[in-house]
């Protein structure tokens, strides 16, 4: 059993719940500023860019952090065009796997977008009315969801590989088995602790279903980026997890979605 793993990801569920409970908006917009940079950094080195260029790059994410939560419609806009891309995304990765290791698709400018609409998706579903630290958490442990059952579903039982060219530990049994861990507890988030009403509360494990899949695209599309760049992970920060792009590589394709989806359901 990797502990290291198992460690880490505890002590990062607990801070950041407790940090996504009790800080101000400001400080919360500010904190995931400063992730979005750190996995920004990560994505500079991936594809070689020079400090001046990630610098300049991150203008437009301070921006973001201080002015974005006036301007709820532009972050609706911003997730609703981060969602097509991860469309886009999906279908390039089944067709070409690995071939398009030039296209936009790949390259640091869409890691800029990628990034500040997470930012987005985040401070818009914080902003929802008195409940937004709750969504927060919960679309969070869904995600975690998606990725550990996935994980370890897939260390037990997993035979049939998804996409060996891509992400060669990853099984098809362990997806499945993300997705029935995330819908079950994506019922129990929306039962207990978001207190939905029974037609919101089956919209809710639907956004649990497109959670546990888009992850696994958010996870295929960063070790693509890896493996074009010829490393095994993309930073050292986290013990026996890699770097910040390997912990919220589902977080970057699930929480616009989500954002968007829910924005105009709900």
């Amino acid at each position: 059993m990797n502990w290291p793993r198992i460690i880490t990801a505890a002590v990062l569920a607990f801070a950041v719940i407790t940090l996504v409970l009790i800080v101000s908006d400001f400080w919360f917009d500010l904190i995931c500023g400063c992730m979005v940079v750190l996995g920004l950094w990560e994505w500079a080195a991936l594809k070689k860019k020079s400090l001046p260029v990630f610098l300049l790059s991150t203008i437009p994410i301070a921006a973001l952090v201080f002015l974005g939560r006036e301007y709820p419609d532009f972050l609706v806009t911003m997730c609703v065009f981060s969602s097509l891309v991860w469309v886009a995304i999906g279908v390039d990765l089944i067709v070409r796997k690995m071939d398009s290791f030039h296209s936009v698709i790949n390259s640091y400018v869409m890691g800029l977008v990628l990034m500040s609409c997470t930012w987005s998706a985040l401070v818009l579903i914080h902003s929802w009315a008195n409940a937004g630290p709750l969504f927060v958490i919960s679309v969070l442990l869904m995600v975690w969801a998606a990725d550990s059952f996935a994980y370890f579903t897939g260390k037990s039982y997993g035979h049939r590989k998804l996409s060996p060219e891509l992400s060669p530990g990853k099984t098809i049994e362990g997806v499945f088995g993300g997705i029935v861990g995330t819908i079950v507890l994506a019922w129990i988030a929306g039962f207990a602790i978001l207190k939905l009403d029974q037609g919101q509360l089956l919209l809710w494990v639907g956004m649990g279903l497109v959670i546990a899949v888009v992850s696994v695209v958010g996870d295929l599309y960063e070790s693509r980026l890896k493996r074009i760049a010829g490393v095994k992970d993309s930073g050292r920060i986290l013990p026996g997890h890699g770097g910040i792009l390997d912990r919220i590589d589902g977080m970057i394709a699930a929480l616009p979605i989500v954002a968007a989806g829910w924005s105009l359901v709900r």
